[in-house]
């Protein structure tokens, strides 16, 4: 009997460390892009330019502060709806990057915060690049 519980025991085990050996996949953090407007200049995090974003990562589109709007336009769009609009100023889940866009720069065509145009919107988009 003592054999058998002996064997269960390595066989409990055994199972258990293959268990550790599950390598799961790691879902990046969420992309905040934070719109800020200045006389005219607009930003996103704090650049004029574009943002890197990962084809398996959630964008979600919010203002430094509580503002009454903003909407960002794409010629293209990277995201299953566009223009990214939030008319009462709150954050906006864009989700994911649809698929096939790893690669590729969608610049904005627009940009409006607070109902006033940003005249550097074209500078600024979303770098898709491959999921890490």
């Amino acid at each position: 009997m003592t054999r058998g519980r002996t064997a269960l025991a390595v066989l409990i085990t055994f199972l258990l460390s293959l268990a550790g050996c599950h390598r799961g996949t790691t879902q990046p953090e969420p992309l905040y892009i934070m719109l800020t407007f200045n006389a005219g200049a607009c930003q996103q995090n704090g650049s004029y330019g574009v943002v890197d974003v990962y084809q398996n990562q959630v964008v979600i589109y919010q203002t430094a502060a509580a503002l009454p709007e903003f909407q960002v336009r794409f010629a293209a769009c990277p995201f299953a709806s566009c223009p990214v609009d939030s008319p009462h100023g709150m954050s906006v889940n864009v989700g994911q990057p649809n698929a096939g866009t790893a690669g590729a720069t969608f610049n904005y065509s627009g940009l409006t915060i607070n109902n006033q145009q940003c005249s550097d919107a074209g500078t600024m988009g979303v770098r898709v690049k491959p999921s890490p």
